[in-house]
């Protein structure tokens, strides 16, 4: 079975300490389909990268990790071009104000989906870039970083070029999200092992709700469970397991509230019926103190922590597979690119820039790696996810959404069902998805 293949990634680091500053043209910026390295000018200009990490990635990346060291010196020399970093968290405002004050023609815009993207992309003050670069450019992308331009397209084009970083993990999401279990609790109770139903295509919503009626338990005595299978399950990215998504775009090419599709309804019956029912997900079960099996919610970038803080044997996998889903579905919280505004002077230097700064090959999969699983069997997960990923985020539309947990809680605890809860729902969403894309 593919899940049964070990995936091995040779990354090639290349230390550019003891080779002179000229060796930088070796970079094959052609691979992308632009020209050589060196071939791009800015007449001495300043390029402007603005994010709301734009201190950490100057410092903590460019400044501290080995591998880029003096990087931004290279490209200064090779772009002709003098790099500044802006750091804020008024994205997009600043970014508006810096395209109608026409200071904006050599910026590089890092965004999210739920920090200015959508705004800056539906208001028309970005490029397509997907039309100006090909196909070459994108197929070229690390496959999950690829993956995030597909699922960010707007009105059929692409308009990131790839997300900038400050940690080294270029190449991987750092928002994956993932399960881990508690290995220990798993063979003490003589449970079915999680990673051989995983591997064995049985890593499903029963196969979870069998392992929570086996080990949620009061073990003290005092009338409240404080064992279960889990402190907590979210609809947004079990729908995404059962193969479900919050919007869609429907066959007019108009994005549409899709949280009222079967599938999405059959998440919120599930976490209903564990919270209510069976009682087997509760908020007095912290995976980290040891009171459930599974822990929903790992995103990448928490595995370092939980690498240092577990004192107990854990592994990783996918959420567990709904019944109209017919795979295993990955999801992220947060999808990041870099957008070229639309009065930049030469946008494909922008992006060859972006693309030489930050590469692939800078980050070497054993030390991400190390970083982030605990074991063997977790790398594979781990690899697997940002392979396999096709872009599918729980909360594609996460600004438009704010009163969303609190119909989910609600659908949780009885008060409301969940086709009722979304109906009620639907044309709130639908008029801000409308208001926003000019729909």
């Amino acid at each position: 079975m593919r899940n049964r293949t070990v995936l091995s990634l040779v990354v090639v680091v290349v230390c550019l300490l003891a080779i002179p500053l000229g060796a930088a043209l070796a970079y094959d910026l052609t691979q992308f389909g632009f020209k050589p390295a060196g071939s791009y000018d800015f007449g001495g200009e300043t390029v402007t990268i603005i994010s709301w990490t734009a201190e950490r990635i100057q410092q903590r990346y460019f400044g501290e990790y080995l591998p880029v060291e003096g990087r931004i010196e290279e490209a200064e020399k090779l772009f002709n071009c003098k790099i500044e970093f802006l750091q804020t968290r008024d994205i997009p405002a600043v970014n508006f104000n810096r395209l109608m004050a026409g200071d904006s023609v050599n910026d590089l815009w890092h965004v999210q989906n739920k920090i200015g993207y959508w705004n800056l992309v539906a208001a028309d003050t970005v490029l397509p870039m997907g039309e100006i670069l090909g196909e070459q450019y994108y197929s070229n992308l690390p496959p999950s970083v690829a993956a995030v331009e597909e699922a960010l397209r707007y009105q059929g084009k692409i308009w990131g070029i790839g997300t900038v970083e400050w940690l080294p993990i270029y190449g991987y999401q750092n928002d994956m999200v993932f399960t881990i279990y508690n290995k220990e609790m798993v063979e003490k109770y003589g449970l079915e092992d999680p990673w051989e139903l995983y591997l064995n295509g049985e890593w499903t919503w029963d196969k979870a709700t069998e392992i929570g009626l086996k080990v949620t338990a009061d073990t003290d005595g005092d009338g409240m469970i404080d064992q279960c299978l889990a402190s907590d399950a979210r609809v947004w990215d079990f729908a995404v397991a059962n193969g479900a998504t919050m919007t869609k775009v429907d066959e007019n090419g108009r994005v549409v509230f899709a949280a009222d599709d079967l599938a999405y309804i059959e998440a919120f019956e599930l976490i209903h019926k564990w919270r209510t029912e069976l009682k087997i997900v509760d908020s007095g079960c912290p995976f980290q103190a040891e009171r459930s099996v599974l822990g929903f919610h790992m995103m990448s970038l928490d595995l370092p922590s939980a690498m240092q803080n577990y004192s107990f044997d854990w592994g990783m996998l996918p959420l567990p597979k709904g019944p109209s889903a017919d795979k295993h579905y990955w999801t992220v919280q947060a999808l990041s690119t870099t957008l070229i505004p639309k009065n930049a002077k030469d946008p494909e230097a922008l992006a060859a820039l972006r693309a030489f700064l930050w590469r692939e090959e800078d980050v070497a999969v054993n030390d991400v790696l190390a970083r982030h699983v605990p074991n063997q069997e977790s790398a594979q997960v781990f690899l697997a996810a940002n392979q396999e990923w096709d872009g599918r985020a729980s909360r594609l539309f996460q600004h438009l959404i704010d009163e969303f947990e609190e119909y989910a809680k609600d659908v949780y605890s009885g008060m409301r069902s969940p086709t009722a809860a979304m109906a009620e729902y639907e044309p709130v969403v639908q008029g801000r998805l409308d208001d926003l894309l000019g729909q």
